[in-house]
């Protein structure tokens, strides 16, 4: 045999071992790579709780309590300058603001309802202005009845602690005067039963301030309005709370 044609025929016999030698290893059976995938995806081993760890303990609720009472109040009254001219004016005035003031009333019995009053007290830390312990704050039910709200001297809810206080929201009064302008003006009472009493002393008094909105004369006032009639109660409220002594 020729040379030449040796060289083809090895030439020729080493083609499909060379190809064989590029090619790629193998895929991995399916079933191994199934394996490998759900091994990655399975999620990280979560640490074992310790069981003999100590459970959280909640914070003591307090043995003292603040019970407080809004009111369904709300007064108007508008005067103008006839009012400076004794009891004839005064009436005469009275009589030509009568459906004002009963408008006035009303809105403001919405504007600074039981809710609105709850909120507006919740914004400030009630036990401090009052300079009380540390005590749980119960929200009552207004109660509608003045000579109860006013006058009884012994508890309004029927809890027994023997550290217990009352705040009672007796009035709130809208008043428009032709030389002092508008404002509004809150009526309080504290009623202190610590130490276990069954009747005490009634400690009353008031907070007045200036409005420069209330009420809004239009509708895109409303909003503000309403949001400063809330900020003078609180004012009021803490003007109260400032002069505010326990009794004796």
């Amino acid at each position: 045999m020729r040379t030449g044609a040796v060289i083809a025929t090895i030439a020729a016999a080493c083609v499909p071992i060379m190809a064989a030698a590029a090619q790629p290893a193998s895929d991995a059976p399916a079933e191994t790579t199934a394996v490998a995938a759900e091994e990655a995806a399975a999620p990280a081993p979560v640490a074992p709780v310790d069981a003999a760890a100590p459970p959280v303990e909640a914070a003591p609720v307090p043995d003292c309590e603040l019970h407080v009472f809004p009111t369904i109040e709300g007064q108007a009254m508008t005067t103008g300058w006839l009012s400076g001219f004794g009891i004839v004016g005064a009436v005469a005035d009275a009589a030509s603001n009568k459906n004002r003031n009963i408008s006035e009333a009303e809105y403001l019995k919405e504007a600074l309802g039981p809710q609105m009053q709850i909120d507006a007290l919740q914004s400030i830390d009630l036990l401090a202005a009052l300079k009380l312990p540390p005590s749980q704050i119960i929200y009552e039910t207004p109660i509608a009845d003045r000579k109860i709200s006013t006058k009884a001297t012994t508890r309004l809810s029927p809890s027994a602690a023997a550290c217990y206080v009352e705040l009672i929201i007796t009035q709130n009064f809208y008043t428009k005067r032709a030389i002092y302008g508008r404002s509004l003006n809150n009526r309080f009472i504290v009623k202190d039963f610590r130490a276990g009493k069954k009747e005490t002393a009634m400690v009353k008094g008031r907070g007045g301030n200036g409005l420069s909105i209330f009420p809004p004369k239009t509708g895109e006032e409303e909003a503000a309005a309403n949001q400063e009639l809330r900020e003078v109660f609180v004012k009021n409220f803490l003007e109260f709370a400032k002069g505010y002594a326990p009794a004796k």
